[in-house]
């Protein structure tokens, strides 16, 4: 019997807006990565509606997307909703079809109690039309990915030291 995934990791954003897409850009790093099995790993881009779905008999959810922060790019901050809510904090996502916010509140309306940890990065530019991501977002992806492999070893349990990337 195949295990079910109970972590989902969904990085969101527009990867044609240079550093909007910084939250695919990590989940492609972590793709390189050796993993625990139960966790899943979604490139949402801008699709944030397909949160409720993916979400779906997750334990846990880490979601990485830009932050609008007057902090300097590459500032990374660890959230929860209620940081959102309070609009203390705004994620990017608030650009997309339908914001993350409203896929959490849908998912919740539909039963799921999820633990959900939100990652913001502070984006450097987020209007230029490119694919790839400033210097300074480039460089903070090695600190993203450790924190959520921090999030993921603790809700999975795993002691093990998780593997360096794939080659």
């Amino acid at each position: 019997m195949k295990m079910k995934k109970k972590i989902l990791v969904a990085g969101l954003g527009n990867l044609l807006l240079t550093d909007e897409g910084i939250g695919v850009h990590v989940i492609r790093e972590l793709s390189r990565r050796d993993l625990p099995e139960e966790v899943e790993l979604a490139e949402v881009g801008t699709a944030s509606f397909d949160l409720i779905r993916l979400m779906d008999g997750k334990d846990k959810v880490v979601i990485v997307d830009a932050i609008i922060s007057d902090q300097s790019p590459g500032t990374i901050y660890k959230l929860t909703p209620d940081d959102l809510k309070s609009g203390r904090r705004k994620l990017l996502t608030s650009l997309h079809q339908f914001g993350v916010m409203e896929a959490l509140q849908s998912a919740a309306q539909m039963g799921n109690k999820s633990e959900i940890v939100i990652f913001g990065i502070t984006p450097k530019d987020y209007q230029r039309f490119s694919t790839e991501l400033s210097s300074e977002l480039r460089k903070s992806i090695p600190k993203i990915v450790e924190a959520i492999l921090k999030e993921i070893k603790k809700k999975s349990g795993k002691v093990e030291p998780l593997k360096s990337p794939k080659k």
